[in-house]
Formats: structure tokens, C-alpha cells, sequence
């Protein structure tokens, strides 16, 4: 089966987001909407095993995989054929409509959900507004949710992220929403989680430093 079929079986239907894009290179002129700064060649494995290879990144405002052909950006869709996307050394597993990192698969495995928020403005009615923030980033046609919002190509505005740590145990994926909260998931240990994050000055909102927690205690649980 060529490539050129496999997308189409892939993304039976596509939305265009007509982002402005350099033509005569691959950085992104407007990355703040992103999660990696370059579109980069990726695997989206499908669950029939078949691969297909396309210039791939992730929209942390409308949490969608994206592509890049022919200088238009298009939305992933189909997630239910999809197993695991991978993008730059980093693997990515679809988790309902969005797809989420991973970033543990052990039998206790960590996930991180990748989000971002549009802080300025926040609907087309603000759009004649300014911000005196200097990290900004401009986007000519954007898709929240069901809606399309146009912007004025030189409208300033300011995306926000905001990440959520998955911590998934027994099959059930829970959000970590604090220390407190996340030590719950480990009662069978806790004593013994609390004092290794105390050793080593941890913080659960570091992604590394989770890592390194979820790690130690399914090293525990040999």
C-alpha cells in the first residue's frame, strides 16, 4: 500500500488551519502554539501495524497532532486507528479526542496531557486589544474546540500553558493535581515515597523529578 494511500486512510478528513509558514524553511514562524519549535519528521504507527512517516507536531491550544504538506498545517484525524505517534525521540499515545506523552510505561506509567490556553485575546470581539507582554506570538487562523477564530495576522496575543500530569495505576489514569494528592497513589508505600522526595528535594510539578519518583517506586514493587 503506498503512503499517499495510508495518509488518506489515515486522515479521512482534514482541517486546514492556513497558518502562515515560511516556504523557504521549516521553522515555524508563530511556535508558541506548538510543542516543538520545528515540524520534524515522525512515526505514527497504526494499530494494524502499517507506519506511515510525515512532518509531524502538537497543538497544545486545540490539543491535536498536526501535519505539515505542501505548506499547510492540517489536523489529525481517526485517532482510533492511531497506537503511537512518535516525534523526536518522544512517544505519544491518543487518550480520547487528544493524544498525551509518555513519559513511564512500567506498570505504574506516567503520562504528561500537553495544554495552552489563549490568554489575549480570548474572543474575536478582543481582537482590536493589545498586550504589553513581550512573549507573544502571533497566528493567523486558529480552531478551538468547534470554533474557528480569525485573527488579524498582526494581532498580538499570548498563549499559556498549562500541562496535567497523568498517573496511571490498576488501569485507571489519574490527574495529579498535588504532592498530597499524588502520594494517595502510592498508600502501599507512601512513607517510603514521602521520604525519597524529601531526600532528593523534589517536585512533582518537575516532569523530570516525577519521573524519577514513578521510576523509584515501581523498582519497589519488583
Amino acid at each position: 500500500m503506498s503512503v499517499s494511500r495510508n495518509i488518506a486512510g489515515l486522515f479521512l478528513l482534514l482541517f486546514s488551519l492556513s497558518l502562515k509558514i515560511n516556504a523557504q524553511s521549516d521553522t515555524i514562524l508563530i511556535p508558541e502554539q506548538f510543542l516543538f519549535p520545528e515540524f520534524s519528521p515522525g512515526v505514527v504507527k497504526m494499530k494494524n501495524g502499517e507506519k506511515v512517516v510525515l512532518n509531524l507536531n502538537y497543538n497544545v491550544v486545540n490539543e491535536k497532532m498536526v501535519f505539515r504538506q505542501k505548506n499547510r498545517i492540517y489536523d489529525m484525524v481517526n485517532y482510533s486507528s492511531v497506537d503511537t505517534v512518535y516525534i523526536d525521540k518522544r512517544k505519544f499515545v491518543p487518550v480520547g479526542k487528544v493524544f498525551y506523552e509518555v513519559l513511564v510505561s512500567a506498570p505504574v506509567s506516567l503520562f504528561v496531557q500537553h495544554k495552552g490556553t489563549v490568554k489575549n485575546p480570548s474572543r474575536p470581539a478582543a481582537y482590536g486589544s493589545t498586550s504589553d507582554v513581550s512573549s507573544s506570538s502571533y497566528i493567523n487562523n486558529m480552531r478551538i474546540g468547534n470554533d474557528v477564530f480569525r485573527m488579524d495576522e498582526n494581532q498580538e496575543i499570548i498563549i499559556e500553558s498549562k500541562p496535567v500530569s497523568w498517573i496511571r495505576k490498576n488501569n485507571e489514569l489519574h490527574a495529579v493535581i498535588n504532592q498530597k494528592h499524588f502520594l494517595k497513589f502510592f498508600s502501599d508505600r507512601k512513607n517510603e515515597i514521602r521520604e525519597f522526595i524529601r531526600q532528593q528535594h523534589l517536585d512533582i510539578e518537575n516532569y523530570d523529578h516525577l519521573i524519577n519518583v514513578v521510576n523509584y517506586y515501581n523498582g519497589l514493587s519488583l
